[in-house]
């Protein structure tokens, strides 16, 4: 801080020189933490669509008329397998 050489700044000025720094640096853990704990949630969300799609697939090999479309009997029985009821 070039502009205030020899020269002593009060807790005011202080607050108000830092406080962008550190708050943005406080996002920036926040954000930070909120990511890394969303990957557990992320993994588990890609595994149940795989899960979801591989099913469908065998069931449709199976019975072709079940069509593969949300709602329709392939598709909510591998659903129901995935979800594990």
């Amino acid at each position: 801080m070039s502009d205030h050489t020899d020269q002593r700044l009060t807790a005011r000025e202080m607050v108000r020189a830092h406080a962008y720094t550190v708050l943005a640096f406080i996002s920036s853990i926040s954000l930070l933490s909120s990511a890394i704990l969303l990957i557990p949630q992320a993994v588990k969300t890609h595994r149940y669509n795989r899960c979801v799609d591989a099913q469908v697939a065998l069931r449709v090999a199976i019975n072709p008329k079940g069509l593969t479309t949300p709602g329709t009997m392939n598709y909510l029985k591998a659903v129901e397998h995935c979800e594990g009821l």
